[in-house]
């Protein structure tokens, strides 16, 4: 126990007098939580700058660009003379869309002819751009419905009879991944725990490859009395006390601060942060024991932190990847704490249903140390890494 508490006191010390690690531990995660809720402070993209060509120049065109600027993702900037004027507005970036209102639209209307409205849209640009056409997409269905629904009414047909005539089957969508289309719920949960993992990651190969940079293993193992187990918890003890910490702060920001949804159980939800936690500290060991130097593991610890994003389906979806990437996803433990996080704050699933997550964090906590016991204890006992750089 006295072996223990020494080693604790060591690494407090350490957290906040050696200037590295007061850096990755306690400066850069309050700068990303800083940084990533600036970045994506409105969540959803609004007031998407547009231009309207408004060749008609009607009461029925007019109308349009109202039910246009109406829609909340777009707005109605510029309104060229012109559709080469347009177009150059979108190659300018300065507008995301051209509408483009023909001429004798609301007279070709009236006479009950089909007509058209071109839309451009700049297709390089995914997220503006399909944010535009779905926005113009409804607003035009929406005058599309009325002006169908009135013909139909002067012809003694019931509204609701009416309504039917023009939607037949009606459709009930269910999005599976970030359910409430909030860029700042869904992306910022990735981010922020990605980044938090990458700093517990380093942190703690950093805890540990101070010593055996500077040739202090051996004097680490004497303090430990030879007791890895002691050693490992003694190092790692104020780093998860810190983290837990730096979590709950991280938390707060999200789902007080922030009013990120939290439809589960608020337990499991800490749950996740400890595993992540512990699970991303015992990974940070296996990367120290296989490694020839401290440079070579810190390039392991981040590498591997960094391609966890791949894996976790923020960026595209798990199970739509070939079997075998699907395979090498689950030795990722942010993989498995984000499905957990996403059930247990999006989507409301109840608890049993994230059993395998929470069981498998457990494994990748207890799997990589006891990959690692043996070659850290040797690493321990020569005192240093192989290579010193």
């Amino acid at each position: 126990m006295k072996s223990f508490l020494h080693i604790v006191k060591r690494e407090f010390r350490m957290l906040f007098h050696n200037k590295s690690m007061f850096i990755f531990a306690v400066i850069l995660p309050f700068v990303s939580i800083l940084f990533f809720h600036t970045l994506l402070n409105k969540g959803v993209a609004r007031d998407l700058p547009i231009a309207v060509v408004d060749l008609d120049n009607s009461s029925i065109s007019r109308n349009i660009i109202s039910q246009l600027n109406a829609t909340p993702e777009i707005e109605v900037n510029f309104k060229p003379t012109s559709q080469l004027e347009g177009e150059i507005l979108i190659e300018e970036l300065k507008v995301y869309g051209l509408v483009i209102i023909p001429k004798n639209f609301g007279k070709k209307l009236k006479q009950g002819k089909q007509v058209s409205i071109i839309n451009q849209f700049n297709g390089n640009l995914l997220l503006p751009s399909g944010l535009e056409n779905k926005a113009f997409k409804r607003a035009i269905g929406t005058i599309s419905a009325s002006v169908n629904i009135q013909k139909q009414l002067k012809k003694g047909i019931s509204i609701n009879q009416a309504k039917a005539n023009y939607q037949p089957i009606a459709s009930s969508n269910h999005i599976l991944s970030n359910p409430y289309t909030n860029y700042a719920y869904y992306l910022n949960s990735g981010f922020l725990t990605l980044f938090f993992q990458i700093f517990v990651i380093l942190t703690t190969i950093y805890c540990f490859g101070t010593d055996l940079k500077y040739n202090k293993g051996e004097k680490l193992y004497s303090i430990g009395k030879g007791n890895l187990t002691t050693i490992i918890l003694g190092k790692i003890t104020p780093y998860t006390l810190w983290f837990s910490l730096v979590g709950l702060i991280m938390y707060f920001s999200m789902f007080i601060f922030k009013d990120f949804p939290l439809n589960g159980n608020k337990a499991i939800v800490l749950v996740a942060l400890f595993l992540l936690i512990i699970s991303s500290q015992a990974y940070a060991i296996l990367f120290l024991s296989i490694s020839k130097s401290f440079r070579e593991a810190l390039t392991f610890g981040s590498g591997f932190a960094a391609i966890s994003l791949s894996f976790s389906g923020i960026t595209f979806p798990v199970f739509g990847m070939p079997k075998v990437l699907q395979w090498v996803s689950q030795i990722f433990p942010f993989t498995h704490f984000f499905d957990l996080f996403l059930d247990q704050t999006q989507r409301g699933i109840p608890v049993y249903y994230s059993m395998y997550a929470i069981l498998v964090l457990v494994v990748l906590t207890i799997l990589p140390i006891l990959l690692s016991f043996k070659k850290l204890k040797k690493m321990l006992i020569r005192g240093s890494f192989l290579q010193r750089i």
